[in-house]
């Protein structure tokens, strides 16, 4: 009897609101999935790339390639760089400081297979925030480094460098496999296989050990 009195059948009416709430959802869908690409790609910036090594020589290649890294950098970095952080907030820094930044994130790219580029980015950008605000300070004796920031090293009390929130968001990123209780120290980018048991680890010193060894695994010094 309903069908009677309306110009549509009925089921048809079901089928449009079906669709319409179909609609609803896709669209929903579709935002949802875009805000969580975007926290993707924000987190991404603190996922450490990690290379994985087979023989004791690429690991040492690695360990020559990032010495290169910091040699250059020091020998590069400019004298005024307080200024000329200063001028890049208010946008007028001068063209060879910017190049100088984009040359080390493509440096640091290029050392770490660009894996992550976003990573270089904001590590380099993150470290430079850091230098400019510790500029002159002492920490037991040894002034603030910079490349020693970008690299992820400990001051001389063992505090890290990098800020604490860059730290914590970096260590969501610590492999299943690894013993550490950071991941931003680029001295553990190059993974391996131990040579004894297989077991992943990141430890190197191959030039104390003489191989490729997990910390449960390592021999006496040689």
């Amino acid at each position: 009897m309903i069908d009677h009195y309306n110009e549509l059948p009925h089921s048809v009416n079901v089928i449009d609101k079906m669709n319409e709430e179909l609609y609803e959802v896709q669209k929903e869908n579709k935002k949802l999935k875009m805000e969580l690409e975007g926290f993707h790609k924000l987190m991404n910036r603190f996922n450490m790339p990690r290379i994985k090594v087979d023989t004791v020589e690429e690991y040492q290649l690695f360990e020559s390639k990032l010495e290169g890294f910091e040699n250059w950098f020091r020998s590069e970095q400019p004298e005024n760089i307080s200024n000329e952080y200063i001028n890049s907030k208010r946008g007028s820094s001068s063209s060879k400081y910017n190049d100088f930044i984009t040359d080390t994130i493509n440096k640091l790219d290029e050392l770490t297979n660009h894996l992550n580029r976003e990573w270089c980015k904001y590590r380099i950008l993150t470290s430079f925030e850091v230098f400019i605000k510790t500029q002159g300070d002492v920490h037991n004796g040894e002034v603030v480094s910079l490349s020693n920031i970008i690299i992820g090293l400990n001051n001389n009390s063992d505090e890290e460098q990098l800020p604490k929130i860059y730290c914590e968001l970096s260590n969501k990123f610590i492999p299943e496999w690894s013993n550490r209780e950071d991941n931003i120290n680029m001295m553990n980018i190059p993974y391996y296989k131990c040579e004894k048991c297989g077991k992943y680890d990141d430890g190197g010193e191959t030039e104390i050990y003489g191989g490729l060894f997990c910390i449960d695994c390592q021999p006496l010094p040689q």
